[in-house]
């Protein structure tokens, strides 16, 4: 194994990438990606949960106006839509948006082979000035979520195979093809 820089980024050794190449994982990889994925479901999950208690909050509130005696039929109608209707769906769509599905614990590994294209995306809100920055990963058509260190590892234009999990697009280990 040529490049010290892809088994430190990804943590892989010569016989995980061995199995990898055989579209398996390894016990100590299964172990490994199990935890990250849990972890990654429990957080989902949270926020999901949270959005819809925000969602049921929207229907308190919808409900404890309408029973308020002194309220007008337009105020009831108003809330009623906004806040009975309009806020629960939205939330409850972005929560269930978040839920994972029961496929993203799957552990199938899959590879894609491509030159590599770091893109840095910067989002500028104008109303409270701050910049918030992601980094996309594209190897051949597959977009990967990167941080800042990938520049570091992986060489834009030059060719890498990579082996993911199929489901939560989770790059397991890599492997130099050639230059760019």
């Amino acid at each position: 194994m040529e490049d010290k820089k892809l088994v430190e980024y990804f943590q892989f050794d010569e016989f995980d990438l061995s199995a990898n190449r055989n579209g398996t994982l390894t016990e100590k990889q299964k172990k490994h990606w199990i935890a990250v994925l849990n972890s990654d479901r429990k957080g989902r999950r949270r926020f999901a949960y949270f959005l819809f208690f925000l969602a049921a909050i929207g229907l308190a509130i919808a409900v404890g106006v309408w029973f308020i005696p002194e309220s007008s039929w337009g105020l009831r109608i108003g809330f009623a839509l906004g806040f009975g209707i309009v806020w629960p769906v939205m939330y409850g769509l972005v929560g269930f948006a978040f839920l994972p599905p029961a496929s993203y614990m799957d552990l199938e590994l899959t590879s894609e082979t491509g030159r590599v294209n770091i893109v840095k995306v910067e989002t500028r809100n104008s109303q409270t000035s701050t910049t918030s920055t992601r980094y996309d990963l594209y190897i051949g058509k597959r977009r990967f979520n990167a941080d800042h260190r990938i520049g570091f590892v992986l060489i834009q234009g030059d060719e890498y195979k990579v082996y993911y999990l199929k489901n939560s697009n989770r790059i397991v280990s890599a492997e130099f093809i050639s230059r760019g």
